[in-house]
């Protein structure tokens, strides 16, 4: 019964959209040489640029830090204070960036008010409005407290602190205790959020249209392009171009799945080195408030220039303050904004509900490790399959599969986020509940979820920005019936109108922003009455 469950959801999800996407091809005319070379030397390249050089190589540098900052980084920076990173999607977070690091941005008015350095923007300023280096900041800046979310939950599966004892019994110190044994039992946990976030970058529409190049656009928008086009050739390249990204994701699973065995083969080589604590301490601190500082700046930034009037570079401040945005878009964006909250919340019930569902079957068979299954969607381009869904469902699907869609994609993220509590819970517990009479149901409802209330609700939470932030499925499945947020912020930013869009962005930042801060504050107070009652 499972394995004929796992078949139909493979076949459903991923190899019928693929195979409509694909039977046009047999309708189109012979391939055009100038295209194919056109699309494989300027599209592929850069995109593999991308996705190698910045994703894999930025992630990965930024997984090792945080593993050599891991004593102190991944315990101590808890929910509480990464539930604000988490909660800014993608797409606000890049227009407050543009509005705070751009040419004539916060950041290059504030220079000029202290050192008089920039009397008009900077022509060769070091990130421009769209480029490879805007892009990957973004993505980096936003992708990192994911990866430290992750790197925390595995820790609390492991048994670190009598791996500690015993190595230090045997003359070994902590540091090299982290390096010789836990780092090596982290990587394997770490290869599935690792592999979604460089499969997330290399199939990402709207912060591409958003900050990324124009002059070639990479694979992911290029294939967007394409198939807003109704010409054979476009067919063709639409086609091509999602074959290309799905290589690209086969090259990156295997570049990501050798990263244990690179690790053992030349990174254990780390070990010997002086120790210096110091350095992990200052290290580990100044780059969480580093996370903190930026995505506050970059929520203060978008405030400001949505109430901003006059604005003359190079003043740090508006000359005028006015309201007329708000009050002009309102109108227009309070649907938005009910049709993003209604499918974000009810999406990510649904999504909590089916990883439950699926974890517990998990627990029952005594399975502990991240099954591939729920991951599917994480770990195939999303922009194929979208396109896939698109051409088997019509170009207004309507709701139920506009909200199937959404629910899609915050079921992988539920199971990300509750896996590591949901599987380290104590088994004892549920079988002395039923030992005294409850049902498993009751020892289940009565027992684990209330033990598990605050991984539930970050779970919960992360499924309404993960919702929030979806623009391909809403624009492609119900984008004229439905529009929200996020397909109005894209526009806007698109189209170079950062004022406008920082109205709108602000809007899409505001629900996972005030569920992840409630999030956070469930955690922590079941968190204070395990401690006390433990004491």
């Amino acid at each position: 019964m499972g394995r004929a469950l796992s078949l139909a959801v493979i076949f459903f999800l991923v190899l019928l959209p693929l195979g409509v996407g694909g039977s046009t091809l047999f309708q189109l005319p012979v391939f055009s040489q100038e295209l194919v070379q056109e699309l494989l030397w300027q599209s592929w390249l850069q995109s593999a640029f991308v996705s190698f050089t910045f994703t894999v190589g930025l992630i990965l540098a930024v997984c090792y830090l945080s593993l050599w900052l891991g004593q102190r980084i991944t315990a101590g920076l808890s929910s509480s204070r990464i539930a604000p990173l988490l909660a800014v999607p993608h797409a606000a977070l890049a227009v407050g960036l543009m509005v705070l690091l751009s040419p004539s941005g916060w950041l290059v008015r504030l220079v000029h008010s202290l050192f008089e350095l920039f009397p008009s923007p900077p022509a060769h300023w070091w990130i421009a409005d769209k480029s490879l280096v805007t892009m990957a900041v973004v993505l980096v800046i936003k992708e990192v407290p994911f990866l430290l979310l992750m790197i925390a939950a595995q820790r609390d599966q492991l048994p670190i602190q009598r791996w500690q004892t015993q190595a230090q019994s045997m003359g070994y110190s902590v540091r090299r205790c982290w390096w010789l044994v836990v780092v090596p039992a982290l990587l394997p946990r770490l290869k599935f959020p690792l592999f979604a976030i460089a499969i997330y970058t290399l199939s990402v529409v709207d912060i591409a249209l958003m900050v990324g190049p124009n002059t070639p656009p990479l694979i992911a928008p290029r294939v967007h392009e394409a198939s807003l086009r109704f010409s054979d050739l476009a067919s063709l390249e639409a086609w091509l171009g999602q074959w290309l990204m799905i290589v690209l994701g086969a090259m990156l699973f295997v570049v990501v799945a050798i990263n244990q065995t690179v690790y053992r083969r030349f990174g254990l080589d780390a070990i010997g080195r002086p120790n210096g604590h110091s350095a992990q301490r200052i290290c580990s601190g100044f780059g969480s408030q580093l996370l903190l500082w930026l995505c506050g700046l970059a929520v203060l930034a978008l405030i400001v220039q949505s109430v901003a009037g006059t604005w003359f570079y190079p003043a740090l401040w508006p000359q005028q303050w006015s309201l007329g945005r708000w009050i002009n878009e309102w109108p227009y964006a309070w649907p938005l904004l009910q049709n993003s909250l209604w499918l974000a919340v009810v999406s990510a019930a649904i999504g909590v509900a089916g990883a439950l569902l699926v974890l517990e079957r998990q627990r029952s068979q005594r399975k502990k490790a991240l099954a591939w299954l729920p991951l599917l969607l994480l770990l195939i381009p999303q922009l194929p399959i979208v396109l896939g869904w698109q051409r088997a469902l019509g170009q207004d699907a309507g709701w139920l599969w506009l909200l199937w869609s959404h629910a899609a994609f915050t079921f992988p993220y539920a199971y990300l986020v509750l896996h590591g509590a949901y599987i380290s819970f104590p088994s004892r517990w549920l079988y002395q509940a039923q030992s005294l009479g409850h049902s498993p149901f009751n020892a289940w409802l009565h027992v684990l979820l209330p033990q598990l209330r605050g991984s539930v609700a970050l779970a919960f939470a992360v499924g309404v920005a993960v919702s929030i932030a979806q623009y391909l499925p809403t624009l492609w499945l119900a984008g004229v019936s439905y529009p929200t947020v996020t397909t109005e912020t894209v526009s806007l930013a698109a189209g170079g109108d950062w004022r406008m869009a920082s109205v709108y962005a602000l809007l899409q930042a505001l629900i996972p922003v005030v569920l992840l801060v409630w999030a956070s504050r469930q955690g922590n107070q079941q968190r204070w009455k395990s401690k006390h009652v433990r004491n």
